[in-house]
């Protein structure tokens, strides 16, 4: 009688091994609390428009000071150049950027984010406080672009311009679009690195014209 006894609990035993084990298998496994969820299209999508997180600031912060120089090369050449085709797309470069530049600031005023301008960084060749970011010309190449003269002007402005828009699109790359929220700078940067995709083309036919005059 005892051993039957025996053999009858260990079977229950061994059957409700047999099920528990059945039940963790099939049971989803819970993430940690601390643990996020990946940012996936479904919940990106999900998003506020409207509301802007920390990779907006960024951008429109970064791309303040980076306009502002571009500014700068455009505003050196637009009256100075020998060409008149470069003046018009040097013009064309500064009053786009003024606007772009003036959309940031407003934005950041409103959303109580504070910012740096170009002319609050030392302007003192290769200081550490200095903004390197791509594309952006050197004091140097400034100085060089403001003391030209004649065809030189236009030479200058073209690399510089040409340099400084094709640093913009590194940056934007830097912080892809998917991590960005605000509705409305979205839709202005890809408006933005579109032009600017254009105006490189235009800027590079302009130098090989003025090669091709050079070697004539």
């Amino acid at each position: 009688m005892r051993k039957i006894l025996i053999i009858v609990s260990v079977v229950v035993v061994l059957g409700a091994a047999v099920v528990g084990w059945s039940q963790f298998q099939n049971k989803p496994v819970s993430k940690p609390k601390n643990e996020k969820t990946p940012l996936t299209a479904t919940n990106k999508e999900s998003l506020d428009p409207n509301k802007h997180n920390f990779m907006d600031a960024d951008f429109a912060k970064k791309m303040i000071v980076h306009n502002q120089q571009g500014i700068q090369i455009a505003d050196l050449a637009k009256d100075r150049a020998t060409n008149e085709q470069v003046r018009i797309v040097a013009a064309t470069i500064s009053t786009e950027l003024s606007a772009e530049t003036g959309q940031y600031i407003a934005w950041l005023t409103e959303w109580k984010e504070t910012y740096l301008n170009l002319s609050d960084f030392p302007q003192m060749e290769g200081h550490d406080m200095y903004p390197t970011y791509p594309g952006m010309a050197s004091l140097g190449e400034l100085d060089a672009l403001q003391v030209a003269t004649g065809s030189s002007v236009d030479e200058q402005f073209l690399r510089l311009m040409v340099k400084h828009h094709e640093g913009a699109d590194e940056m934007a790359k830097s912080i892809p679009v998917e991590t960005m929220q605000f509705g409305k700078m979205i839709e202005l940067r890809a408006e933005a690195l579109k032009r600017q995709a254009e105006e490189v083309q235009t800027m590079k036919q302009l130098q090989s014209s003025q090669e091709d005059s050079t070697n004539e």
